[in-house]
């Protein structure tokens, strides 16, 4: 952000300035909140002025918050990459009739709302913009944008809101099986509120910051048959479909990392990929399903039994050894996962068998690098389909962790394009 001016006299020029806010007005006359600051260059000419430009890890556009504690929202709303496809609400009708004739029109979609939780309910909100009326009349556009728009009980920070929009992303990173980054971020604030007669009217404000690890490849126009489930596979539960996303969320935390972390980094070295998936997997079996192979009081007896069999100076050692021996291993997860979804996972992994074992001797070589493994570890070609088919597995796992029935998820594989193509391998 460059600013005309400086804070500093001419002798600090060489002094590098730190700011938590900086206030200013924008060229159009916007009120803008830089937020979190740092200078990045400074300059001073003779004859002239000073200017200097700063970083900031936040742009509010349309509002001044004098303090940090007073940046608050009442609602953000986002306009997320691929929400469009993946919404699919249209407000046009269109209709071809006899005589040259082309009907268009067009009625602005009612919100959808659904609660979260008790402090947040989100929205699918759509806006348009259009058509413009010209003297000369030569077309006729009407533009359409879905956003999610979170609201809050009670006014929250931006970065209380950031959390919720984390979530939501990769709840639609999951639907549509693509990375998805909120491109346009709007927030309201009783700061800015005005009134009309009687009725209180809240100005957008604009929102930037920065995003990492954004892919800068074209994006691609999303179909359904592109997406593991789109907002019409769910519109009737959508709201209890929410609900288990972030209601799971502490709880399968690590497995969301682990999973969304290959999502978003493409280019992550394919032997990378497999040993995430692996590890979200046993992440996933550990905390959903049961993650012992004895009861807990006879392990700790059998435990006992032995530390007291051996030298008092080894038995913090052998102790430390012992403390997952409990634990299934990863061919045991693989199993009971396979068991639990057997009927989904039969589609598209038919020797169930030879797969675990590959994948058990691949992570195995993987993580210690023991020669003798190397022959017998899954590389190249056949590395990319087990990585493929262990990310369906996990997406069968998150699916009915969301709601969906086994029904619903068979039905879901059939019609995906990427499924149908793994299914065959």
């Amino acid at each position: 952000m460059d600013l005309t001016g400086s804070f500093k006299d001419i002798r600090d020029i060489n002094k590098i300035l730190e700011s938590e806010i900086i206030l200013g007005i924008s060229s159009n006359g916007k009120n803008i909140t830089l937020y979190n600051c740092f200078e990045t260059k400074s300059s001073f000419s003779v004859p002239g002025f000073q200017t200097s430009s700063f970083y900031a890890d936040m742009v509010f556009i349309g509002a001044h918050f004098q303090k940090s504690e007073n940046i608050k929202f009442k609602s953000i709303s986002v306009h997320y990459l691929h929400l469009d496809e993946w919404a699919n609400i249209s407000g046009f009708d269109i209709q071809r009739l006899p005589d040259r004739e082309v009907v268009i029109k067009y009625k602005l979609p009612e919100p959808i709302k659904a609660s979260i939780n008790d402090d947040y309910t989100i929205h699918i909100i759509i806006k348009a913009k259009g058509p413009t009326l010209s003297v000369v009349q030569k077309e006729v556009s009407i533009t359409q944008k879905t956003y999610i728009q979170i609201k809050a009980l009670e006014e929250k920070s931006f970065e209380e809101y950031m959390k919720v929009m984390y979530h939501i992303q990769n709840f639609l990173s999951l639907g549509v099986m693509e990375p998805v980054y909120p491109l346009i971020i709007e927030g309201t604030a009783e700061v800015c509120k005005n009134m009309i007669g009687d009725t209180p009217y809240y100005p957008p404000i604009e929102i930037f910051y920065r995003l990492t690890n954004i892919s800068t490849t074209v994006s691609k126009t999303l179909l359904p048959l592109d997406m593991l489930f789109s907002f019409r596979d769910i519109s009737d539960r959508f709201e209890g479909f929410l609900k288990n996303w972030f209601g799971k969320a502490e709880l399968l935390e690590p497995v969301y990392d682990l999973y969304f972390g290959t999502l978003y980094n493409p280019r992550m070295y394919l032997q990378h990929q497999f040993l995430s998936l692996v590890q979200a997997i046993e992440s996933y079996h550990r905390r959903i399903m049961k993650n012992y192979e004895s009861p807990e009081e006879e392990h700790d007896k059998r435990i006992e039994e032995i530390l007291n069999t051996i030298p008092e100076k080894n038995k913090e050692w052998l102790k430390s050894r012992l403390a997952y021996s409990n634990e299934p291993t990863l061919r045991e997860r693989l199993r009971g996962i396979f068991d639990e979804y057997s009927e989904i996972v039969n589609n598209f992994i038919e020797d169930k068998k030879t797969f675990i074992q590959k994948v058990v001797v691949t992570r195995n070589y993987l993580t210690h690098y023991d020669s003798s493994l190397k022959d017998q570890a899954a590389e190249r070609e056949e590395l990319y389909h087990i990585t493929q088919k262990l990310k369906i597995l996990l997406e069968v796992c998150l699916l009915a962790q969301l709601g969906f029935s086994f029904d619903d998820i068979k039905s879901l594989i059939s019609r995906n394009r990427r499924y149908r193509h793994e299914s065959i391998q």
